[in-house]
């Protein structure tokens, strides 16, 4: 897709990945708005389509066949990706608070975070039950579940049900039993000792559904010895039962709770005006009734003049109007009403390639009616899955927001001296004694250098490489702490430089201050801050930091020093380089991105204070130059050779799926080079794994060559610490001079 270098003037936030915000946003890519900059917020990088959940859970699809993969949808759209849970938002200020990130500020908000079962209202429920939302949390239930069944003995009675009688409780029991008796049956197991139940409450069964259904399905848990408990109002729920409001008792050793959702908590907290549930009352249009520039859709909405059942049906149909009416409230045009449907078409599977389909008062089954909506979800999926060019922006457009006035280069292009003091007055002070710093602004900064301490200093910068601003402040800011680390220094003081994409003064300011206080966490945790820098704006996101360090000239570690018979340690596993390559080009799943993310996020200052107590006797920080050129320079002039060991090497999950696609970081044909300092490097031309030699990483791990009795000691200290992937992959040797042999 063509990038927009409209600079942006308004900011659209989606809160949630459910169905209806996935269709729109799939529309809005397709007819990007220049000037505006579209951020999601979601819990989730992969959101699940609901409607093949119970496929999944009885081994007809796998877990990636019924998510959308988020983080790469938005990286192909042109969408900023934030992973993070929402708390609350202030519709006054327009701003939406998150767990883990600063505010973020919006001109427009939609939110779709769909609704979970209501425990509260049952004593017990909430401790001995599991509901059926959130997805993720049913899935791992179901994971410990399916172990517990297979390692259990088939001599003791197991009984699991579900309290709620619509589609959503039926369905999952029904792909639960059909799942748990195959694995059973595979390993010629008995299924007699496994007994299924479904509480319905007052109603009967599917009470949406038309009679029809709702006697097939009678039957169809009477084929499967499912017991049907009617007219079973659960009252309270122990450890092991639930008890009925007349008393009665039904054992039950596993419990999933599947009755009517409730919204969460924060919409009304912030003053939207909300249903008794909880759910978003909204208007024709899906605008909240109490804030217009509030859209809200599918299981958090409720429609005060077209109330429907909870159903994912509806909320897919409400992707198209609402990605309309946003943009229409953007550019002034004109909204459309949305009417749903009084009748829809349900397919109801159950648990085996069998579904039943209902429409009003008409119903039809059979295993082709499974192959009908294994067809239609599959469809749907593959527009998210199957990420193909999308057109240019439609011509003709109505959309169309001008161009801010032409900007200036040189010292004209530096951020506004209002927004930078109003940012730097939210940083926290730096920790350490700063003769001139930001709490007394001048030209330059003034650090007195203690006596007998050698001041260390780097500096790092480069372009931005996720939409995410507050964690590429930690990325950069870890990035360049690492050859102060790498050193065996204590950082001291930072200094940043900014470059920010042309946009108004909201929208500069929110991404500064994202970008400062994400650099200053990181700097904070190690007791160092900020003590000035220089800002600008550009045509892209760029940052880097200056970094001062100290360090006593007998602890200072150098990448000379390898001694024969070291054993080399790795900190971190490899991988970053092809994996935001592949991201760039949306080919990378978003787990992939979500997982390296947080090996970039982790510093190496403790790692390093590990390291320097083991004497270690060499050590750098691995990253641009990729593990062999970063391994060739502790290598050059000192007479020795490295011995790894591919089988050894850790890489990030992904990597290598990518590196066998063929993606490479752009860096990574320079880093070839390097190849002739690897003596035998022809013996693995067929091996995938040599090509994550020459990866570039970024906010990458240290290489350390420690003496070989401390070696595994200082690896158990590693993972202790947190860097779970921490180990020896090598030895020095002194073998082949300045070469690197491969094993």
């Amino acid at each position: 897709m063509q990038q927009d270098l409209t600079p942006a003037t308004q900011h659209l936030i989606f809160i949630g990945g459910g169905h209806a915000h996935a269709i729109a946003l799939l529309m809005m890519a397709m007819k990007k708005p220049a000037g505006v900059r579209i951020t999601l917020i979601s819990n989730l990088v992969q959101t699940p389509y609901s409607g093949m959940l119970p496929g999944l859970i009885a081994g007809h699809y796998n877990f990636d066949q019924i998510h959308i993969d988020l983080g790469r949808f938005c990286r192909y759209a042109g969408i900023d990706f934030i992973e993070d849970s929402v708390v609350g938002i202030n519709p006054t200020n327009r701003t939406v608070q998150c767990l883990n990130h600063p505010d973020f500020s919006y001109d427009l908000l939609s939110i779709d975070i769909g609704s979970t079962p209501d425990l509260s209202t049952i004593a017990g429920a909430t401790e001995f039950t599991t509901p059926v939302k959130p997805v993720r949390q049913l899935l791992s239930y179901w994971d410990e579940l399916q172990n517990k069944v297979m390692q259990g003995d088939d001599s003791q009675e197991f009984h699991i049900g579900t309290v709620g009688g619509g589609a959503s409780a039926v369905e999952v029991l029904l792909a639960m039993q059909y799942k748990l008796h195959k694995m059973l049956n595979k390993q010629q197991r008995s299924t007699d000792h496994l007994h299924f139940h479904i509480i319905s409450g007052p109603q009967q069964i599917l009470p949406s559904h038309n009679p029809r259904v709702q006697k097939r399905y009678r039957k169809v848990l009477q084929e499967r010895s499912i017991k049907l408990h009617s007219s079973f109002r659960v009252a309270q729920v122990k450890q092991g039962r639930v008890i009925s409001e007349t008393g009665q008792t039904v054992e039950l050793d596993e419990i999933i709770w599947a009755t009517a959702a409730q919204g969460a908590g924060w919409p009304a907290k912030a003053g939207l005006e909300c249903s008794d549930n909880g759910c978003i009352q909204v208007n024709d249009y899906l605008q909240s009734l109490s804030h217009p520039e509030i859209f809200a859709t599918g299981d958090i909405a409720d429609m005060v003049n077209y109330p429907r059942p909870k159903a994912g049906v509806f909320a897919v149909r409400q992707g198209p109007p609402l990605a309309h009416n946003l943009l229409a409230a953007l550019a002034g045009g004109s909204f459309v009403r949305h009417k749903p449907q009084k009748q829809f078409l349900s397919l109801v599977s159950t648990g085996d390639r069998f579904a039943v389909a209902s429409k009003g008062p008409f119903s039809l089954a059979g295993d082709w009616v499974w192959r009908w909506k294994d067809s239609i979800d599959q469809k749907f999926m593959r527009r998210f899955s199957d990420l193909t060019e999308l057109p240019d922006q439609i011509p003709g457009a109505k959309l169309k927001i001008e161009n801010p006035d032409m900007r200036c280069g040189g010292c004209g292009a530096k951020v506004g001296h209002s927004i930078l003091n109003r940012v730097l007055k939210q940083l926290p002070p730096p920790p350490n004694e700063i003769e001139i710093g930001l709490d007394r602004p001048d030209d330059a900064a003034v650090i007195n250098v203690p006596e007998g301490k050698l001041l260390v200093q780097s500096v790092d910068s480069f372009r931005q490489l996720v939409n995410d601003d507050f964690l590429f402040g930690q990325i950069a800011a870890n990035h360049a702490l690492g050859d102060i680390f790498a050193m065996g220094a204590q950082p001291h003081s930072a200094q940043a430089i900014v470059s920010l994409p042309h946009a108004s003064d909201e929208i500069i300011e929110q991404r500064l201050r994202h970008l400062l206080l994400g650099a200053s966490k990181v700097l904070s945790d190690c007791n160092i801050g900020l003590v000035g820098g220089h800002t600008s704006e550009g045509t892209e996101l760029t940052l880097g930091f200056t970094i001062n360090g100290l360090a006593d000239r007998k602890q200072l570690l150098t990448k000379q020093g390898l001694q024969p018979g070291d054993k080399l340690i790795i900190t971190k596993p490899l991988g970053t380089g092809t994996l935001f390559a592949s991201d760039m080009r949306s080919q990378a799943q978003g787990s992939w991105i979500s997982q390296a993310l947080k090996h970039m996020l982790q510093s190496n200052y403790r790692a390093s204070q590990i390291l320097t107590t083991a004497n270690t006797h060499a050590c750098t920080d691995v990253t641009g130059f990729g593990l062999v050129g970063h391994l060739h320079e502790m290598l050059d002039g000192s007479g020795l050779s490295a011995r790894l060991r591919l089988e050894k090497l850790p890489v990030l999950d992904g990597a290598m799926a990518c590196l066998r696609a063929g993606i490479f970081s752009s860096l990574h044909p320079q880093n070839r080079k390097f190849e002739s300092s690897v003596l035998n490097i022809h013996e693995y031309d067929n091996e995938t794994i040599t090509e994550v030699l020459f990866d570039p990483q970024t906010a990458g791990g240290l290489l350390a060559a420690v003496s070989a009795d401390q070696a595994e000691q200082v690896v158990e200290e590693l993972q202790a610490a947190g860097y779970a992937q921490a180990c020896i992959i090598g030895s020095i040797r002194q073998e082949a001079v300045d070469q690197v042999i491969l094993a």
